[in-house]
């Protein structure tokens, strides 16, 4: 006892003696962040700094703006940082970018092995900052270790190949980071590519049985045309919660890894040919309390329905297409998207893709149309085997099917409040923002931790429709 007491007190002592250190060049800061005492500030004076390369190696410091949005970095300025428990707050990159070549421009370690964990980016803006050669495959952020954030940021105008941000992951460590509250917007497609452009991407192929149990919520994407999936999940335990997709060509994709929760998410298609959804590959997923709204690339392309179950590949290699097993639909919204509004058992051209979803529960969702959108609400290319489809209904004037386990209710005298409710024709709500379900079963599912703030506000609706003003960079409302 006598011994923690002792430690105690040297750590109190140490943050007692902490001191803000305001600094005029990048080599000042570099030196100071390098050897600050813990609960150090590292203030960096407003001003322009052009090809800094910030890296440093500490723990429980600080390194931030004089000003919140008033430190800008030029040219091919990077950021490099390990240790625990860093704080990264308020800077700008732009006007450059040209020669990162496959550089990260924010990167969550120093060099391999050397990581930061317990660290957290938030009010940062990365805009506009692209390789002269579209074709060359690099990151805005990349996080490494485990438990860190990022936070209210915004990423503009990213347009050469790789993702905008990606959680880079070792297979025998769960990372465990939290992204939340970000702006992406305009996710451009510069070397007109057919992959590698996402907006945020968790492990890959190599390390998608890798369990990270990290969590993506309440962040907007808007106009993230970049290519199919805006959201690519290559990782197990993850959790989507409460995002908002805008006007977008794309949509949030469960491309390898297994058990992510998808919960809340908001989808608007915008005038957008190619908007979709969800679309789910592997095992154990769940998709519940999402809000799919004016979604139009069903026709389009096989791919991009509202909600796409694909199918698996036989004899698949990690990056290919893993069997859905156990995938569950429930108590989802669909509003004025083109049809069908569930695909099931999609696949491509690529030989073998032959192998149909096993278990497959679509259970409590709504389709509903006020749009005149005609045909039927669900598609089945391969049937699943073992599907459970029950308490489904349309309001709808035109769409319709004949599908079992789907009810056709009246749709004289329906009324639609926006997005916050819908009634039937007797005045019945059947659906409203209001009526969150729950999980009952799945408990396994997603993340094994959510941050405690993001856990309170999921609990106070069943989606959320995030406006710019509520996301991205404070000092930006």
């Amino acid at each position: 006892m006598k011994k923690i007491i002792f430690l105690l007190s040297i750590s109190i002592a140490s943050i007692a003696n902490a001191a803000d250190h305001l600094v005029t060049s990048t080599e000042e800061a570099n030196t100071l962040l390098n050897k600050a005492s813990e609960g150090d500030k590292i203030i960096l004076k407003d001003g322009v700094y052009k090809n800094a390369a910030i890296k440093f190696t500490n723990n429980n410091i600080a390194f931030v703006a004089e000003h919140a949005g008033k430190v800008f970095f030029e040219e091919n300025s990077t950021l490099n940082f390990s240790g625990n428990n860093i704080t990264i707050d308020g800077f700008v990159w732009q006007n450059g970018g040209r020669g990162l070549d496959t550089k990260q421009v924010i990167q969550f370690r120093v060099k391999d092995g050397s990581n930061a964990t317990h660290s957290i980016v938030k009010n940062c803006v990365i805009n506009d900052y692209n390789n002269a050669d579209k074709t060359v495959v690099n990151t805005w952020v990349g996080l490494y270790g485990q438990y860190n954030t990022v936070t209210n940021c915004l990423f503009k105008s990213k347009d050469n190949r790789g993702p905008t941000l990606v959680v880079w992951l070792d297979n025998n460590v769960t990372a465990h980071h939290t992204i939340s509250y970000n702006y992406f917007l305009i996710r451009k497609n510069g070397p007109d590519a057919d992959n590698g452009l996402e907006s945020i991407r968790i492990g890959d192929s190599k390390t998608s049985f890798t369990n990270a149990h990290c969590v993506v919520a309440f962040n907007r994407f808007e106009e993230c045309d970049g290519e199919i999936e805006i959201i690519s999940n290559k990782s197990c335990h993850n959790t989507y919660l409460h995002n908002t997709f805008v006007n977008s060509d794309g949509g949030l994709t469960l491309r390898h890894g297994n058990y992510a929760l998808c919960d809340g998410n908001f989808f608007d298609g915008g005038d957008k040919r190619l908007s979709y959804g969800i679309r789910i590959i592997g095992e154990g997923h769940v998709a519940i309390n999402n809000y799919f709204y004016h979604l139009n690339g069903a026709p389009n392309q096989t791919f991009r329905a509202p909600l796409t179950i694909v199918n698996g590949l036989v004899n698949t290699p990690l990056n290919g297409y893993f069997q859905v097993k156990t995938a569950t639909v429930t108590d989802n919204i669909f509003v004025n998207c083109a049809t069908p509004n569930i695909r099931m058992g999609a696949f491509s051209k690529r030989d073998g893709m032959t192998v149909a979803p096993d278990t497959v529960t679509i259970k409590n969702n709504l389709f509903f149309d006020d749009a005149g959108n005609s045909g039927d609400v669900y598609e089945s290319l391969t049937n699943a085997q073992h599907l459970f489809m029950q308490d489904n209904t349309i309001l709808a004037a035109r769409i319709k099917t004949n599908t079992k386990g789907i009810e056709q209710l009246a749709y004289k005298g329906a009324k639609r409040n926006g997005f916050g409710w819908i009634k039937d024709g007797k005045g019945n709500t059947v659906a409203s923002v209001e009526t969150r379900a729950v999980l009952s079963a799945n408990s396994n599912v997603g993340a094994d931790w959510v941050e405690p703030s993001i856990a309170d506000e999921v609990k106070k609706s069943k989606y959320s429709i995030l406006s710019p003003k509520q996301v991205g960079p404070i000092w930006m409302r």
